[in-house]
C-alpha cells in the first residue's frame, strides 16, 4: 500500500490536471459532496489512497515546503496542511454506507451550527465545491506556507479583492495586514475556517 502514496500527492500538480471532471463543477447533478473524513495521525495518505482504490475521489491537502536543519542543509518535504484530515467526495448515503466502513475512517467532521436540537447530533459539516476549488488553487503555489485560521470574524469587514497576477491570478478572497506589515489572503473554507497565505499586496486589485 505504501508505494501508492504518490497518487494523493498529485493534489499538488498542476490545477488543470489534479481536479477531476466533476469536481467542483457547477451544476452537476451527481449529489455528492465534500466531506471531511477524520483519521489517525500518520494514517491521512493511506486513507486517501484507500478512498480512491474505493472509486471515490479524496484529497490530502499538501505543501511542499523547504525544511531547513541545524547543519545548515536543506530539503523539500510534503507538510500535511490539516493533519488527521482527509476530504472525501461522495454521495449522503454513499458517507454512511461505505466511507464510513472504512476501517481508516474514524468519523467526520461535525457542523455544530447545524444541529436541529440540543439533544441532536450535529450533521456531517459539508465543504462547498467552490470553497474547494479556490483551497485546491491556493496549494498549488509553493511560495508561501499555507495555515488555517479558525474564524473569519477577526477580518470579515476587510476587503475584498482579486488575484490580478502570479501563481494565484484569478483567486478572490479577503485580505488582511498584520501588525509587521504583511498580508495575507484569506479563503473560506466554511466549517474549517480559512486557509491563508502571504501576499504581495502589489498582486492584488479591490474588486
Amino acid at each position: 500500500m505504501l508505494q501508492n502514496e504518490p497518487t494523493c500527492a498529485a493534489g499538488r500538480t498542476a490545477f488543470s490536471t489534479s481536479v477531476s471532471d466533476t469536481a467542483g463543477a457547477v451544476g452537476v447533478p451527481d449529489g455528492r459532496r465534500w466531506y471531511v473524513a477524520i483519521v489517525n495521525h500518520g494514517m491521512e495518505r493511506l486513507c486517501c489512497n484507500k478512498l480512491k482504490e474505493t472509486g471515490f475521489e479524496s484529497y490530502l491537502p499538501l505543501q511542499t515546503v523547504v525544511r531547513r536543519y541545524s547543519n545548515g542543509r536543506k530539503k523539500k518535504v510534503d507538510r500535511l496542511v490539516l493533519p488527521s484530515k482527509v476530504f472525501v467526495r461522495a454521495t449522503e448515503q454513499e458517507r454512511l454506507k461505505q466511507v464510513v466502513t472504512l476501517p481508516l475512517v474514524n468519523r467526520f467532521l461535525a457542523d455544530r451550527a447545524r444541529k436541529a436540537s440540543p439533544e441532536a447530533p450535529s450533521p456531517a459539516a459539508v465543504i462547498p465545491d467552490e470553497e474547494m476549488r479556490m483551497f485546491r488553487i491556493m496549494l498549488e503555489q509553493e511560495d508561501y506556507p499555507v495555515s488555517l485560521e479558525e474564524s473569519l470574524v477577526a477580518f470579515s469587514s476587510g476587503d475584498r479583492v482579486r488575484v490580478s497576477r502570479g501563481k494565484l491570478a484569478g483567486l478572490e478572497g479577503t485580505v488582511k495586514q498584520a501588525e509587521d506589515g504583511k498580508r495575507f489572503l484569506y479563503i473560506s473554507l466554511s466549517i474549517l475556517g480559512a486557509a491563508r497565505v502571504e501576499i504581495d499586496r502589489a498582486d492584488v486589485v479591490l474588486i
